[in-house]
């Protein structure tokens, strides 16, 4: 799994630091918070060995419904089944586990306050917690919850620098952007329905090619209220190329990829699954040094709402 492709057979620098990172396409029940863990469970079983990263998609245990009040009862506090269930699967397989899911804490007065809340779960049992800053101003999303007022994440796992980023704030580039170089990839728990797949693919792509970044888009399967979702989970490397699934043609205006990744079918999505190599990584920062002519930026905070 550690180098596929029709290069496979290539050695590679003793230093390099090779990541294998899976994107779980799970087909959410809609509030059925067992359940999913369950589908989560029985996708997991399909992962080959030597995955270093699984990403999940977006509110993978409750998903986004038009019944807001069903919704928002099955919210957990970040030590209830679900943050439970990741910490074992993340220990059990040995690897960093992503997604985001409907976080609930009590406020002073008592009342509920509801987050989009994005996780990094490693198998030591650290945890780094990310609330999605960017609401979909469309949907009930920002009225029911509250914004994050956090940057991204940034965690070092296995040599690598992994942040994130949830759905909707692929939109927003400044909020992502990679300042410095620090992140090497960039994960994205996701609900992007298929009708504005377009837009998602060419924001997956946009983001790796700008921050020069490995992006893995973990989209959720099957339907919802709002829409229908098979199909768009995507690994992009930091050429912005299309790695899992492979592409159907060849891409033109770069390098053609040393391989492609896998896409594993299960009965509730599929898994697509690539390898990277840090070493590549690098190699293209400092041959195409972007980031020194990158914009100087700060971000400040509206009295009436979230940073902007």
């Amino acid at each position: 799994m550690k180098n596929q492709g029709k290069d496979s057979s290539r050695p590679l620098p003793e230093d390099d630091r090779l990541l294998t990172v899976a994107v779980i396409s799970l087909d959410i029940a809609s509030g059925d918070v067992s359940e999913n863990l369950r589908r989560m469970e029985v996708m997991a079983e399909s992962l080959p060995s030597g995955v270093d990263i699984a990403v999940l998609p977006e509110l993978f245990t409750t998903s986004f419904m038009k019944d807001t009040d069903r919704m928002l009862a099955v919210a957990e506090g970040n030590d209830g089944p679900t943050m439970e269930a990741v910490r074992r699967l993340a220990e059990r397989r040995n690897m960093l586990v992503a997604g985001s899911f409907l976080a609930c804490e009590t406020a002073d007065d008592g009342a509920g306050r509801f987050f989009n809340r994005g996780f990094l779960v490693m198998p030591d049992g650290r945890r780094v917690f990310y609330d999605k800053h960017h609401l979909f101003c469309l949907s009930k999303e920002a009225e029911l919850m509250e914004h994050g007022q956090a940057r991204p994440p940034l965690v070092s796992f296995r040599g690598w620098n992994v942040s994130m980023l949830i759905c909707y704030e692929l939109r927003f580039p400044v909020w992502g952007r990679n300042v410095e170089m620090r992140a090497d990839i960039v994960l994205v728990p996701a609900n992007w329905p298929c009708n504005r797949g377009y837009a998602w693919r060419q924001l997956i792509i946009a983001r790796a090619i700008e921050n020069q970044v490995v992006v893995a888009g973990a989209d959720r399967s099957g339907r919802d209220d709002y829409g229908e979702y098979d199909g768009l989970s995507l690994i992009v490397d930091e050429l912005g190329r299309q790695i899992a699934p492979a592409p159907e043609f060849a891409p033109s205006g770069c390098p053609l990829p040393d391989s492609y990744g896998d896409v594993v079918a299960t009965p509730f999505g599929p898994l697509a699954i690539a390898t990277f190599s840090l070493n590549k990584v690098k190699k293209l920062r400092g041959w195409l040094p972007t980031h020194r002519d990158a914009d100087s930026f700060s971000f400040t905070r509206k009295t009436d709402g979230p940073e902007s």
